[in-house]
């Protein structure tokens, strides 16, 4: 069995925080207004009353309602991140070794 990499769980936990300011998310409609953030699972929900834009930075300083963060989805998605990755990692290694023979 191999080794956790510490390096590669600092690389996703660094994407997984960074992610939901890159990119935008659209209204959620059900029951109350609300965008949510985070892949591939959503963690972070912001409601709104007055929606006027998908970016979490203008969301979560101007006027939201309501800010619910779930750690066990951002913990799931930082070990779905770390798996994709260790498999790209091994993937590249095995084709490099490939190119040297």
């Amino acid at each position: 069995m191999n080794k956790v990499s510490w390096k590669y769980i600092k690389w996703s936990l660094w994407i997984c925080l960074v992610l939901p300011f890159i990119i935008p998310s659209s209204l959620n409609t059900d029951g109350k207004n609300s965008f949510l953030y985070g892949l591939p699972f959503s963690y972070v929900t912001i409601y709104q009353e007055n929606p006027n834009s998908g970016w979490f930075f203008d969301n979560f300083f101007n006027g939201n309602h309501g800010l619910a963060i779930n750690p066990s989805t951002l913990v799931i998605n930082v070990i779905i991140i770390y798996l994709l990755i260790s498999f790209i990692r091994r993937l590249s290694k095995e084709n490099s070794q490939k190119v040297k023979l």
